[in-house]
């Protein structure tokens, strides 16, 4: 038996001498701006290759020898260069080149040169190679059979030079451990997975209501206390909450761990304190920061809180300020980012230390801002001078925007792109991370009672591979202020790291497309095919990934025809813009979509009734209207409170035929897509006009007494 054994180790031995041997392939993601191959004979990848490093590219070296180990199986020694003319050769040529993380690679038969513009350029340059590298179909269990058959395993480098470079200097991917807590080697495994995506920027959001996650040695209660809640709400903001106390923090010294692992990958660290809201877990802890003196609790709940530091208070301000310097005690990062995102005025307006202190201020309402508005720049714009004396910069959400804002401070423009045009135009620096096509906290897939519950909403990896970060409504000179592009990922509905990592991949394949080369002419299936490469990858590494886009299916449910199926009609009052997508047509083109509001398959109104006018091209009897409307509390989108139909011969006097009232959805009852249906006695008319409302949130919404969304679509007339 052990001599067959021998005998077929030979073989295959013999047959990997005779056989082609597999090939790199260059075209990977993201895609290098220049590839050019020629047919010279191509450099052998095996056991026997050395690769050499220049000072101070020791790290690299070791990355590049476990990269082609964990593929290939085979160890690669490394070696100090000294002029050698075989293997592989790191070396950092800044003269080569006019930017930063710039990297070339040249192939010949002989010997592999990976030079870059800075360390970081060798880095990518490395990461190119490592995806470029045909897998083995050895698996990692089959290692110990024999040292002979891992020496037979080797693969071509085709001959040519590639030369790339970033678009954007900012290329982020955020993390949410507040609302569930992440253990740090779970942390670490995400800044790998940025590596991988050539990611430099790593926004680490550790403070919210719901949990503080950076200890504070001046302020320890943060930590005993604001670390840890004591239950979560269940579903999306419903009244029933466990009793299981979740929480965790992360030590200074463990950060400064974490902040060494990122600088070895080339990645910053960027930590969010976000202020002045958000803020009720240090409230919990500190109660006289917060206007009403509490008490408080590390909030059960998702959403936005009402309690936050009292802007009058110059205790309130002194811990801020206080935590903000350990924190850059901790982080070296060029960038700190203050939030300011979110932040309600309602205890403001109440409290007479901060109306005290906006008259101290002098300051005064406009036709722009409250004064409470104002209050708010008042607090950025003193811990924006915190973060400016320490010769850092401060980042905060668009919100910030509303006010005066520190003419040095980086905005990230969140609620839509229009928060980062507005800032570009008046001269500040920007990073783009549109909830619409960057946030990964949302579903993948129409398809949602399929998919893991998320907080809403719908971005399918297509959705975000079409994103152009530079607003055509901006001038080339402007432009120039977009320094960036993220993602973000909150997790009030993300409770494992591996929850984590489907939402994150694919979308981050897409998301480095447009952080490092931004294209303007974009195939969507090409770029398909290169995630398949991709995807071996997070194979390989057990990394957790949505497949949406390798298995594409319709998530469209198509109506029964009916009298207003695809007849013109028109709407009185356009919907809100970011709810517009195919206009007025898709309520009544004969498909009905799935569970997410932002599908493109539904129409979204706040604070006005839809008003749609449908022309049958000419007159029919009709007694029945049947529409289709959807229910997300969490997101605010509540039932239609009524329905009115009326009919017309001109289409343009209309008379009433029926009107129904719809009783408010309560917490207890389901979310979804619900069926809604009006009867009359049978009409005969060209014209219907049907107008849907809305109700007002409840008592017991967290944003009770504004207008709630109604989202509407499918519109079926018998």
């Amino acid at each position: 038996m052990k001599k067959l054994f021998l005998l077929c180790l030979a073989a295959m031995a013999f047959a990997a001498c005779t056989k082609q041997l597999p090939q790199a392939n260059y075209d990977i993601i993201p895609q290098p701006k220049e590839v050019s191959l020629d047919e010279r004979k191509p450099f052998e990848l095996n056991f026997k290759t050395i690769v050499y490093y220049e000072a101070g590219l020791e790290r690299e070296a070791m990355f590049l020898s476990e990269y082609v180990s964990n593929i290939l199986h085979i160890g690669l020694n490394q070696q100090e260069y000294h002029g050698q003319t075989d293997g592989i050769v790191l070396s950092v040529v800044p003269e080569d080149f006019t930017q930063a993380e710039a990297y070339e690679i040249k192939v010949t038969s002989k010997q592999v040169t990976i030079k870059g513009s800075d360390a970081a350029g060798v880095f990518y340059g490395i990461q190119t190679l490592r995806k470029s590298i045909p897998f083995t179909s050895i698996s990692t269990d089959q290692q110990q059979i024999s040292d002979i058959r891992l020496s037979d395993v080797s693969c071509q480098l085709p001959s040519g030079i590639i030369r790339d470079w970033p678009n954007f200097a900012y290329r982020g991917m955020h993390l949410d451990p507040c609302r569930h807590y992440m253990d740090l080697d779970s942390v670490k495994v995400y800044l790998d997975m940025m590596a991988l995506h050539n990611m430099n920027q790593f926004h680490f959001h550790l403070s919210e209501d719901q949990g503080w996650r950076i200890e504070i040695k001046k302020y320890p209660e943060l930590t005993e206390i604001g670390a840890y809640r004591n239950g979560t709400v269940i579903g999306h903001n419903g009244q029933i909450y466990d009793t299981i106390r979740h929480g965790g923090f992360y030590t200074q010294d463990e950060l400064r761990d974490l902040i060494q692992y990122a600088a070895e990958r080339h990645i910053n660290i960027i930590p969010e304190i976000d202020l002045p809201g958000h803020m009720q877990a240090a409230l919990a802890c500190y109660p006289q920061l917060g206007c009403t003196g509490g008490p408080y609790e590390v909030w059960r709940r998702w959403g936005v809180s009402e309690d936050v530091l009292c802007a009058g208070n110059e205790e309130a301000m002194q811990f801020v300020e206080d935590v903000l310097n350990e924190v850059m005690d901790v982080f070296p990062s060029p960038y700190i980012h203050i939030g300011g995102d979110e932040c309600p005025k309602v205890r403001w307006k109440q409290c007479p230390k901060c109306q005290v202190k906006i008259m101290e201020l002098g300051i005064k309402a406009d036709e722009k801002f409250s004064a409470e508005d104002y209050l708010q720049s008042y607090v950025m714009n003193r811990m924006a001078k915190v973060v400016e004396t320490r010769g850092r910069r401060v980042i905060g959400w668009d919100e910030i925007l509303e006010g005066n804002v520190s003419e040095t401070a980086i905005i990230m423009s969140w609620r839509g792109i229009e928060g980062g045009i507005e800032a570009a135009r008046k001269g500040h620096d920007v990073i783009m991370t549109p909830s619409s096509h960057l946030y990964f906290d949302y579903y993948q897939s129409e398809d949602i009672a399929s998919e893991p519950e998320c907080i809403g909403g719908y971005l399918p990896v297509e959705r975000v591979y079409e994103f152009q970060p530079l607003p055509e409504e901006l001038t080339p000179e402007q432009q120039k202020h977009i320094i960036g592009v993220q993602a973000n990922i909150w997790t009030e509905y993300i409770a494992s790291f591996r929850h984590v990592q489907y939402m994150a991949m694919p979308r981050m394949d897409a998301l480095t497309e447009l952080q490092w080369n931004n294209p303007k002419e974009r195939d969507f299936k090409a770029f398909v095919e290169r995630c398949r490469k991709m995807a071996q990858l997070y194979d390989l590494y057990h990394y957790n990934y949505a497949d949406h886009i390798f298995n594409p299916k319709a998530w469209a449910d198509t109506v029964a025809p009916n009298l207003a199926t695809q007849k013109p009609i028109t709407l009185r009052q356009q919907p809100a813009e970011k709810y517009t997508y195919g206009g007025a047509k898709v309520l009544n083109d004969g498909e009905l979509g799935r569970g997410a509001y932002n599908s493109g398959r539904w129409l979204g109104f706040c604070g006005y009734p839809m008003d749609a006018v449908i022309d049958m091209e000419q007159a029919v009897e009709l007694c029945h209207v049947h529409f289709h409307a959807l229910v997300n509390k969490g997101a605010w989108i509540y039932n239609p409170s009524n329905v009115k139909v009326l009919v017309s011969d001109d289409g343009e006097t209309f008379r009433e035929v029926v009107q129904k009232d719809i009783p408010i959805s309560g917490w207890a009852d389901k979310e979804g897509i619900f069926a809604y249906e009006v009867e009359f006695e049978p009409v005969t008319a060209r014209f219907v006009e049907v107008v849907i409302s809305g109700h007002d949130l409840p008592e017991d919404h967290s944003g009770f007494g504004n207008p709630a969304w109604i989202f509407i679509d499918e519109i079926e007339i018998w």
